[in-house]
């Protein structure tokens, strides 16, 4: 299990003078169109929590830097390809979400599995501490059905001390996807969606983030108040 609590991080930038994120994945992880995104919150929340912990806010302001490395309509395959360019930036950790794109883009189970383990091999060669998450539950209930094997496949991984496979699939499902699946476009409109059905809005991120900071730090995030704030112009929103 990853073992990347608050304690390490600060271990890291006085140690290190640096703590680095690698977030990996499709365009669940990119999500470039939404602000703030669930990567934005992340970094926003781990940068305040640590500000009071250091005289200097430079340490965590500047120590803490995220890289996005979540490539729109990518696959575990591609992801392996990009393999060496996650390991150039010399993360302390890798977060990733992504999946859903192996089936639609012929990826077997077999060897999307198989895709992942490589890429857990090569970060595990390099140190580099894992957070893998699986797919998020999704309004189409034919992608749902069609992912399910995979999911499966993914849990199914072993993995080592430093490395963590996260079932977000089954975590998301828990929420009111209704409320997060309402970002407008005609994208969708031939297969009878007025709405994104596969790419959640801001509120939507904010709830990956809150899966996220728990399960990686233990952090507890407000998704609704964060949000709420946001909207209201808060320079510093709350959670």
């Amino acid at each position: 299990m990853v073992k990347s609590d608050m304690d390490k991080i600060k271990e890291a930038l006085i140690n290190n003078g640096k703590y680095w994120i690698a977030f990996v994945g499709d365009s669940l992880t990119s999500c470039e169109w939404i602000h703030p995104n669930w990567r934005e919150i992340v970094e926003y929340v781990l940068k305040d929590k640590l500000c009071d912990e250091f005289p200097d806010y430079r340490t965590s302001s500047w120590g803490i830097r995220c890289f996005n490395f979540g490539f729109d309509g990518s696959t575990t395959q591609d992801i392996l390809g990009k393999i060496d360019e996650i390991k150039a930036v010399k993360p302390d950790v890798v977060i990733s979400l992504m999946g859903g794109n192996d089936p639609t883009l012929g990826i077997s189970v077999e060897k999307s599995k198989e895709n992942i383990e490589n890429i857990l091999k090569e970060l595990e060669e390099n140190k580099i501490e894992v957070f893998w998450a699986t797919s998020l539950a999704e309004k189409r209930t034919e992608r749902n059905d069609e992912y399910e094997c995979y999911r499966k496949a993914t849990m199914e991984i072993k993995t080592k001390e430093n490395q963590k496979i996260f079932d977000m699939y089954s975590e998301y499902n828990k929420c009111d996807l209704d409320k997060f699946y309402t970002l407008i476009t005609d994208e969708y409109k031939d297969r009878g969606f007025d709405t994104d059905p596969g790419h959640p809005n801001q509120l939507g991120n904010a709830y990956i983030a809150k899966i996220v900071l728990k399960e990686i730090w233990g952090i507890e995030f407000d998704p609704e108040k964060y949000i709420e704030t946001t909207l209201k112009g808060e320079k510093y929103p709350k959670y």
